[in-house]
């Protein structure tokens, strides 16, 4: 009997998470029986994402949660269990190291942050999506944002060192640390705001991806977009 006991809420918690990593696939099924019934056989006429991207989990994540109205539910930080949060950026700060996104100097200082912060905070910014935050208490910061597929979506922070952060560079990097390179209609986009921006943008993926740095402040991100708000950029 203790043994089901205990078994019971794994259980549970397993056909949660595979409920969640279903979800995409089966919205895409559904979505796909709908455009077949309104005989959109002119693709220019939807933005619905293309078969390429429905073929790429990271696109296909990402743009699953954008159709799921993804700006409209934020939820406030809260303290979160501190090796519990470590636990959950561990992979991405794993990833972000093999594939040589980040400068060694500047990946070492974030990693030492996230290991020495206290009380670290979480927050649900989007659905779909959960952003840890840490900081040492003197004005170090970073902030990782991941999907709940396990896609780095977003890193951001300032940790003491940004030397060596090449914009084009580390968003090149970071593109292929995500799987993306098989799109082959990436193109660099109009750059926008401060710092240095190395902004681009893949129409069959419908994402839009950007590395910056200011004055110590870094930033790293890839964004679902429709064909029509990322013209409406340039």
């Amino acid at each position: 009997m203790k043994l089901r006991e205990r078994w019971l809420p794994l259980a549970a918690t397993l056909a949660l998470v595979a409920l969640c990593a279903a979800a995409p696939f089966l919205w895409f099924a559904l979505r796909d029986r709908q455009l077949t019934r309104a005989a959109w056989a002119d693709a220019g006429q939807s933005d619905f994402l293309s078969a390429a991207g429905r073929e790429n989990a990271v696109a296909r994540e990402l743009y699953y949660w954008r159709e799921q109205g993804a700006a409209s539910t934020y939820d406030l930080a809260e303290p979160v269990d501190a090796a519990t949060a470590r636990q959950a950026v561990q992979p991405a700060l794993q990833a972000l190291r093999g594939a040589k996104v980040l400068p060694d100097a500047l990946l070492t200082a974030a990693e030492d942050l996230v290991a020495g912060a206290a009380q670290p905070t979480r927050c649900r910014p989007a659905a779909g999506m959960t952003e840890y935050a840490f900081d040492d208490g003197q004005g170090r910061y970073l902030w990782l944002c991941l999907s709940d597929g396990g896609a780095l979506a977003q890193i951001r922070g300032d940790v003491g060192s940004g030397d060596g952060f090449e914009p084009a560079a580390v968003a090149a990097a970071y593109r292929a640390m995500l799987g993306l390179d098989d799109f082959a209609d990436w193109q660099d986009a109009a750059p926008r705001g401060y710092g240095d921006p190395a902004p681009s943008y893949s129409a069959d993926a419908q994402l839009y991806l950007i590395a910056n740095i200011d004055r110590g402040y870094f930033s790293l991100s890839v964004t679902s977009m429709s064909p029509e708000t990322f013209a409406g950029l340039q």
